[in-house]
């Protein structure tokens, strides 16, 4: 499929871009090597790639297990200067 000047204006009008830079052989070009890489992609044997593909695997998360419960008693207080009503108790600043 090529992608020709005239197809590059066409879509810069219905974008509303603006068509005076001269930029669409530029355009034509890199769009013409990326439709290329697209038909490239066609060209892949992808019969096996069910092989490769783990079907049988139903659920591939291990079960939610507990673990130990941390309190701001147990993390905060052995660190903090005094430590009262579950927070750092510091002095007053404002009289």
């Amino acid at each position: 499929m090529a992608i020709t000047r005239q197809e590059i204006e066409h879509i810069a009008v219905l974008a509303r871009l603006d068509s005076t830079g001269g930029i669409f052989d530029r355009l034509a070009e890199d769009m013409q090597g990326i439709v290329g890489m697209v038909d490239k992609l066609q060209e892949l044997q992808l019969d096996d790639l069910n092989d490769v593909i783990d079907t049988e695997r139903k659920n591939a998360f291990h079960e939610d297990e507990p673990v130990q419960h941390f309190t701001p008693d147990r993390l905060i207080a052995p660190n903090a200067p005094t430590f009262e009503a579950g927070g750092v108790s510091v002095p007053r600043v404002v009289e």
